[in-house]
């Protein structure tokens, strides 16, 4: 008997074990440990898909992710407001290559393969058009909507003032495939077929000018302009400084798509391809890699550094935090043409092959958990510094815990990075073996079952001899 109270106790535990591993997996985040699982966070609500009935180019949101700018195959500029509703429609002579709205939405620029630069206010009135002599592949509107600037096919880089008036232009001689402004326009950066990188001034004086070797598909700036950024067809990143120094060149492997920098300029996400998304430190360090389905078209690092979105040709929507690891994806039946995120981080684009643009806002409940953090559940903004000491291996943990040490506030729930690793560590024991020991305690409790069973059937059998035994002695003569 005693053995068997032994077995029992050992299936109760057993069955403990299992109640508080499949507890502990339930939640994402463990407001106890401070584990979280990335793989069950619902990161991102769909606000609304924006349909325009064929392929999505291009998408830009204003900085509070209430107005969206999208380009599209069917040659029209338009504008949604966050719940979905197209304010206003305008065609276009050819198929919509690029838009850029300003932060308010008071503006929207749009560049098409009819060869024009186009603006216009938040009704849909068309400002003003500019003519180049080629398709218009990029704009961009500075973040006062002061200023706005386009790249063509005709091998000019273009400026102009919100009325519409050319403040200058720059003939590089070739195709001007990317170009970018610092955040107040003072600064104009742009690549494209002649192989080089540029930097200008807001009043067209070329301060640098760097040969790459490669075309340049693809440039952004730090919103100060301390650094330049660009992507090129023979596979290399590029990284320089304001002065135009090369700090640092890294060739992944194939052509570079797109590159996003943190506000500091001191991580640079570029995608790729090779089905990659990559990060790189100011050093040059690749701190990792993650690896899709297909061709990575566009990325994007969030102004407060809190994730990084990548739109792939495997239909598919990627957010990213900034270890590299994947906490929310969401599949959008088309290839994902282009990303872009709030200047308040709050909302993320995605233009789409399926005829539609997708709108997300970020769960403030999910992200203040993830961050520790309730100013995400404020709205208020946060800027989140990233700092050098930032770990090649650190993940949001790492981010949380320098941002609150910058801030003074260390918060006494952060752990710290090593206690976060062990406790992750052991969730994932939990979960490997919480199966497999539910299906030995099924075996074992069958086992005992029946073990049981055969015993009390052997006991009445046992008994039930002794007294045929018993029964035959007393009727035995002499008895």
């Amino acid at each position: 008997m005693r053995q068997l109270a032994g077995t029992w106790l050992f299936i109760v535990l057993g069955l403990l074990f299992g109640l508080f591993a499949d507890l502990g997996a339930a939640d994402p985040v463990d407001s106890d440990s401070g584990n979280i699982n990335l793989s069950e966070l619902r990161a991102f609500d769909l606000l609304c898909r924006c349909e325009t009935g064929c392929i999505v180019n291009t998408v830009s949101l204003s900085s509070d992710g209430n107005y969206l700018a999208v380009g599209d195959f069917n040659r029209s500029v338009s504008l949604f407001n966050s719940k979905g509703k197209k304010l206003w429609n305008y065609t276009t002579g050819d198929i919509v290559y690029t838009v850029s709205i300003s932060p308010d939405g008071t503006g929207v620029a749009a560049g098409s393969n009819d060869k024009k630069a186009y603006f216009f206010n938040r009704e849909g009135k068309l400002l003003w058009s500019y003519e180049t002599e080629g398709s218009v592949n990029c704009v961009v509107v500075s973040s006062d909507g002061s200023y706005v600037a386009a790249g063509s096919d005709d091998g000019k880089i273009y400026f102009f003032n919100k009325e519409g008036r050319l403040l200058w232009n720059f003939d590089s001689g070739y195709s001007v495939r990317s170009i970018a402004l610092s955040r107040d326009g003072s600064y104009v950066t742009a690549g494209g077929s002649s192989y080089c990188i540029y930097l200008f001034d807001r009043d067209g004086n070329k301060i640098w000018e760097r040969k790459t070797g490669s075309v340049i598909n693809c440039v952004c700036i730090t919103p100060q302009a301390q650094y330049v950024a660009a992507g090129g067809s023979n596979y290399n990143v590029y990284f320089l400084n304001q002065k135009g120094d090369f700090s640092w060149i890294h060739n992944p492997a194939y052509w570079i798509s797109s590159v996003s920098l943190t506000n500091n300029g001191s991580y640079l996400a570029a995608g790729s391809f090779d089905d990659k998304v990559y990060m790189f430190n100011s050093t040059g360090t690749k701190l990792w890699d993650y690896k899709v389905k297909d061709d990575v078209y566009s990325v994007a690092i969030s102004p407060d550094a809190s994730f990084i979105a990548a739109g792939s040709w495997d239909d598919t929507l990627y957010v990213l935090d900034l270890g590299g690891k994947e906490f929310w994806n969401c599949s959008c039946g088309g290839n994902i043409n282009d990303v872009f995120i709030s200047r308040d981080s709050s909302a993320l684009a995605a233009a789409s092959d399926n005829g539609a643009a997708y709108l997300f806002e970020r769960n403030s409940t999910v992200f203040a958990q993830l961050f520790r953090d309730a100013r995400f559940l404020s709205g208020e903004r946060l800027g989140l510094p990233l700092k050098e000491s930032m770990t090649a291996t650190g993940g949001i943990e790492n981010v949380v815990e320098i941002a609150s040490a910058s801030s003074g506030k260390v918060s006494d729930d952060i752990k710290s990075s090593a206690s976060t690793e062990s406790s992750s560590r052991l969730s994932e024991l939990l979960n490997f073996f919480k199966y497999p020991i539910f299906l030995l305690l099924a075996v074992l409790i069958v086992a005992v079952y029946l073990k049981n069973r055969a015993f009390k059937k052997r006991i009445r059998e046992e008994n039930l001899e002794d007294f045929e035994n018993l029964d035959d002695e007393k009727h035995m003569p002499g008895n």
